[in-house]
């Protein structure tokens, strides 16, 4: 049976990039929260070998993208609001040193590529779609990283921005969030823009801090709905 997952055989590292296809897969929501991820529905999705899932199925627990459960086997982990909260405590503060570093050691090339994205996401406003966001969000997010210039901060930042974007989507879907995310990258932007790399880092955390309190809502939300 084929899949859109399957894997070309005729390049090196299979291994890795059945990773990359099994991340791509979760982050995607194809692969959704608490969903089993049997070797034989993995093997037939992706084409690849057990041994080869499992191995992948390792390393994205590492990650904390698949979560292994004792006599049960590994799922997709589904996040609570305890490890929501968490999560974004910590994005705060690596987004913020992001900003600031940023600020200080991008290129030309990549402050205005850093604004064209804005210019993008500003575009999308009144005809939002959760998957565009997202792109245009983890562009954004990339060339921040690109022009930060600090690989530590950019591998601990992707990997916990890996964990965050299924929770993005309750963010970017909450009624009126959208027109505040534009302004409140706007203004962190501005800063970029004036070289104020200390303004830049706090108003990223406040940033993360007001998509937190919104995910947190929506948990609460969902768990009162589920009491009805």
């Amino acid at each position: 049976m084929s899949s859109k997952y399957a894997l070309n055989r005729d390049n090196v590292t299979l291994s890795s990039r059945l990773v990359t296809s099994m991340r791509s897969a979760i982050l995607a929501g194809d692969l959704k929260g608490g969903e089993r991820l049997s070797e034989r529905a993995m093997t037939e999705m992706f084409g690849v070998s057990r041994s080869l899932v499992r191995e992948a199925i390792q390393v994205l627990a590492v990650e904390g993208l698949v979560t292994v459960v004792p006599h049960k086997g590994p799922t997709v982990t589904l996040l609570d609001q305890k490890a929501a909260a968490d999560l974004y405590r910590v994005r705060g503060s690596l987004e913020g040193l992001a900003c600031e570093e940023f600020t200080r050691h991008a290129s030309e090339d990549q402050r205005q590529e850093l604004f064209a994205i804005f210019d993008r996401l500003k575009d999308m406003l009144g005809r939002e779609d959760a998957d565009d966001l997202i792109e245009a969000k983890n562009d954004f997010y990339r060339c921040l990283l690109t022009g930060a210039d600090n690989d530590v901060l950019e591998q601990m930042f992707t990997q916990l921005n890996n964990r965050i974007v299924q929770l993005r989507r309750f963010t970017l879907s909450a009624s009126g969030r959208f027109p505040e995310t534009l302004k409140e990258i706007g203004a962190i932007i501005d800063a970029i823009r004036d070289g104020d790399g200390a303004s830049a880092r706090l108003l990223a955390e406040a940033h993360v801090a007001a998509a937190a309190a919104v995910v947190i809502r929506r948990f609460a939300e969902l768990e009162k709905t589920s009491e009805l």
